[in-house]
């Protein structure tokens, strides 16, 4: 099958960053099917006609008394395209924020080469299944043969150059010291391991969806604020991981790389996520503790949000939320 037919790319945008979007469309000259959800009441600018454009209008239109569930005002609105794409049917979805553009050193065949790298880390890869005890060296009792195995791959998470994806508290300490030499970590994250996993330049296979929500961040349909932001694809994460390390699916991470174009206000950030900073030293922990019985995807999902139920106030609405996202794809 051709590799364009197999993907579909989300991105989310704002109508404040026509020229983005446009440059972003520019660069990239995708070979694929293109999803843009705007975080407007309406569309407020044009698009080629190739482009699926989406605003808050197809939201309530598609989901009605339920449209509550895609928030505004935040990049999690992009999770009404994870609907979308899931709806075409085709087995990749791809997402990307609009000020992420080629890597680069990277030449006219950027895109192909970005969508077949994402697609190639999602094929089964064997993974180590055995961890030696001596640094260097194998005691008495690690196999010589089968001590890895053929493992199903469900997200390749693509990380980035340019501004890589700090915090506020980070961004500020920055300012101050030089920041460290990076380096991507290429491989699959540990079995039991938790990762902080941004929503910039994700892939995944389709069945997998209904675990890509990305919460209630931002502001309501109504315009109230929720107590979040910023969190909403680091808490998917964790949500992610809890329930593929159960199922026996792996998570891959490096490459394919893009370059992350667009530093974003410190202090609009900070003002963002001082409440999520906190509440993610516990909210890992809530999730770790719940107990997953189910072996189905949306089984394990639900189990997930009535673990969350129980905290009460902003959590039951959330938890809510998730059950009404998951029904939609039974």
């Amino acid at each position: 099958m051709d590799m364009a037919k197999q993907v579909v790319v989300v991105l989310p945008t704002m109508t404040i960053r026509e020229n983005l979007i446009n440059e972003f469309l520019t660069m990239w000259r995708w070979p694929c099917q293109v999803i843009v959800v705007e975080d407007n009441a309406r569309r407020g600018f044009d698009l080629p006609a190739e482009i699926d454009h989406y605003s808050w209008a197809d939201i309530e239109h598609d989901l009605g008394d339920d449209s509550w569930i895609i928030p505004r005002r935040t990049d999690c609105i992009r999770s009404y395209g994870y609907l979308k794409a899931w709806q075409t049917g085709k087995p990749y979805i791809i997402t990307l924020d609009d000020d992420c553009l080629p890597a680069e050193n990277e030449g006219s065949q950027t895109a192909p080469r970005f969508l077949q790298q994402h697609l190639d880390n999602l094929q089964p890869k064997p993974i180590k299944r055995w961890h030696t005890t001596l640094a260097g060296d194998y005691p008495r009792g690690y196999p010589y043969e089968q001590w890895q195995a053929p493992t199903p791959i469900g997200i390749s998470h693509g990380l980035w150059q340019g501004n890589l994806d700090y915090d506020s508290i980070s961004q500020l300490h920055y300012r101050r010291v030089e920041p460290p030499l990076t380096m991507p970590y290429e491989g699959a994250i540990p079995c039991g391991q938790y990762f902080p996993m941004c929503g910039m330049n994700l892939a995944w296979r389709r069945e997998l969806t209904p675990l890509l929500y990305f919460l209630l961040m931002g502001q309501d349909h109504q315009g109230n604020a929720y107590p979040f932001d910023r969190c909403g694809d680091i808490w998917a994460g964790i949500i992610v991981k809890k329930i593929l390390d159960h199922l026996g699916i792996a998570v891959w991470s490096g490459g394919p790389l893009v370059q992350h174009t667009r530093a974003s206000n410190v202090w609009a950030n900070f003002d963002k996520e001082h409440a999520g900073i906190k509440e993610n030293e516990v909210f890992w922990q809530r999730v770790d503790a719940v107990r997953l019985t189910e072996m189905t995807i949306v089984g394990c999902y639900r189990q997930i949000a009535e673990g969350l139920a129980s905290v009460g106030g902003y959590w039951q609405k959330l938890a809510m939320a998730m059950r009404i996202w998951s029904a939609l794809y039974e």
